[in-house]
């Protein structure tokens, strides 16, 4: 499990509401918070840093989506739309009770413009939904990990 306990300072608070796909990259583009200026909607491959107790979702997991270098992939995905996450009743966010339910990712599915990716912290899932469905949001700084 990667946990980062020096990172969370790079990781902006939640947005207060809910929002689509593309008020979250507005948002974070936007964002002035924690003394700085330079936030982004975070890649499925950095949200993903944020799940914590759940094997097959965490960074280094069996789930195959990820984004590298502008390039997003999720090869032998078993289902079209995402990874099962633990579903064990715990919260999955190092946030623990701060972070529930579904986040949003700035990574969009390429063949399907209206499709992006996003994290449940409440099971740990990974999956993909219409863009202009409203999700939370946390934004993040560009660090070298």
């Amino acid at each position: 499990m990667f946990l980062c306990v020096s990172c969370f300072d790079q990781w902006s608070d939640s947005a207060p509401d809910p929002m689509t796909w593309d008020e979250a990259i507005k948002y974070c583009d936007e964002l002035e918070n924690k003394g700085h200026d330079d936030w982004h909607l975070p890649t499925i491959s950095e949200l993903r840093m944020r799940i914590t107790d759940c094997p097959a979702t965490e960074s280094d997991g069996s789930c195959p989506v990820s984004e590298i270098d502008n390039h997003l992939t999720w090869d032998d995905l078993k289902e079209e739309f995402g990874c099962d996450g633990c579903n064990d009743g715990k919260n999955h966010s190092p946030y623990y009770s701060k972070d529930t339910g579904w986040y949003w990712s700035s990574s969009a599915r390429s063949e399907d413009s209206i499709v992006a990716f996003r994290v449940n912290f409440d099971t740990g899932a990974v999956g993909n939904y219409n863009k202009d469905h409203k999700f939370n949001v946390r934004c993040i700084r560009d660090i070298d990990w």
